[in-house]
């Protein structure tokens, strides 16, 4: 130890001292900013392929067995033969959740909780599209038993089918969160920034001391290593931060559009099968009545989604549709309460001709357009933004450590060139 401190009090003693910490700082800064890279990087690519297209397809799986349910209701209320576009629209409601299913079943990764509910819902959407059938035949023949089918067929898809798909939706849901989290935490850009503070303030002080003790103002080595340290430090503190805002657009102008949007269309089709169940079964349904002012009140704005739908694109500066999906939904609200107050007042049949009409349709089917199109454009937005954060990072990952190798390679030489003197 006494050797040491006499070794230090010497010129060359410090002078390696110097360098030692040098490489020290150098390998912390370098594998420090380039571990706070990769976690980000990791994060912004696996919200951009993995968990924001799950998400997607969990809700495009939640959002088309909804709406076939919706279908396959609103073909009960004609009797006989049902429309060709309600069948047509029906079965591509099917194809599409079974392409969800798949690409689920595919990607779901190791989540036990997640492959059940994938297992689930593979069993049970058989058993439902089956009882549809069924419904179907006996409504064909003008059997009423045909209603008892559809009733046990809806409370299959409500209550295994759809539960599943939501226990699927709140699983990716949470991992896309935690994938946010992730990718914009601001502790590891303060880390970042402290670590390149402190590097660059080592550099600086071995520059003061080798000019003082070699009364030479530039060492060519020590200040091209701060150079390129300094140039390496802006360059991920940059990505970084561009990473992180292009990833935080992505979830407020992106994602979260998509998930509020997916819930009102899920709502919307639950209200429309809760109206068409009331009406097939001809005034002696109590529960479709009560779930359908239920839904409504979810709906309606201020406070429900409609009003949220208009509250978030104020807020994103995404808002360009959403008086017009309110305009919809306030058409398709009074289309509604004409058709209640008719089966109220006991004319169940204008009741059915009402709902059945293409005025109704239309306005059910515009509200629906509406929902989808800014769904879409939600998700492209969430595309454009993701990609950017992934650019932002862009190159980092090699340049990181191999600049930074080279930094404490030149601050070594400049060192070396006054320790040689000593000789």
């Amino acid at each position: 130890m006494e050797r040491l401190r006499v070794r230090v009090a010497t010129t060359p003693g410090r002078l390696v001292l110097i360098s030692v910490l040098l490489v020290v700082g150098a390998v912390a800064f370098g594998v420090s900013a380039t571990l706070a890279e990769r976690s980000r990087a990791q994060a912004a690519q696996a919200v951009r392929t993995q968990t924001e297209p799950l998400l997607v397809q969990a809700v495009k799986l939640y959002t088309a067995l909804s709406d076939a349910n919706a279908t396959a209701t609103t073909t009960f209320l004609t009797g006989g033969l049902e429309p060709p576009a309600l069948r047509a629209r029906y079965r591509g409601d099917l194809r599409l959740a079974s392409d969800a299913l798949a690409g689920l079943t595919r990607e779901v990764g190791s989540s036990p909780a997640a492959r059940a509910a994938v297992v689930a819902i593979g069993e049970q959407l058989p058993a439902y599209s089956g009882l549809v059938e069924a419904a179907r035949a006996n409504n064909r023949q003008g059997f009423p038993v045909g209603a008892a089918y559809l009733r046990k067929a809806s409370t299959v898809l409500t209550g295994t089918v759809l539960a599943e798909a939501d226990r699927l939706y709140e699983i990716e849901a949470d991992r896309l969160s935690g994938d946010y989290a992730t990718g914009t935490a601001s502790a590891s850009l303060i880390a970042l920034v402290a670590l390149v503070v402190v590097a660059l303030a080592m550099l600086a002080v071995a520059q003061l001391y080798l000019a003082r003790i070699s009364r030479r103002i530039l060492n060519l080595p020590m200040l091209g290593a701060t150079v390129i340290l300094a140039g390496v430090s802006i360059w991920a503190v940059v990505g970084l931060a561009g990473e992180q805002a292009a990833l935080l657009r992505a979830q407020r102008r992106g994602s979260d559009p998509v998930e509020l949007l997916s819930a009102t269309r899920v709502l919307l089709s639950r209200a429309q099968s809760d109206e068409s169940l009331t009406l097939v079964n001809r005034g002696s349904d109590e529960t479709d009545p009560l779930d359908f002012a239920h839904v409504m009140r979810l709906l309606a704005p201020p406070a429900g989604l409609i009003g949220q739908v208009q509250m978030l694109g104020r807020r994103t500066g995404t808002g360009l549709d959403a008086p017009e999906l309110a305009r919809d939904f306030a058409a398709y609200r009074s289309q509604t309460d004409r058709i209640s107050a008719l089966e109220g007042s006991a004319g169940i049949g204008d009741a059915v001709r009402l709902a059945t009409s293409a005025d109704s349709n239309a306005t059910a089917q515009r509200l629906g357009a509406d929902l989808t199109r800014q769904i879409g454009a939600a998700q492209r937005r969430f595309a454009s933004a993701a990609a950017d954060a992934t650019a932002s990072l862009a190159g980092l990952s090699i340049a990181l450590p191999a600049l930074t190798v080279l930094a404490a390679g030149l601050a070594l030489v400049g060192i070396r060139q006054r320790l040689s003197e000593y000789r």
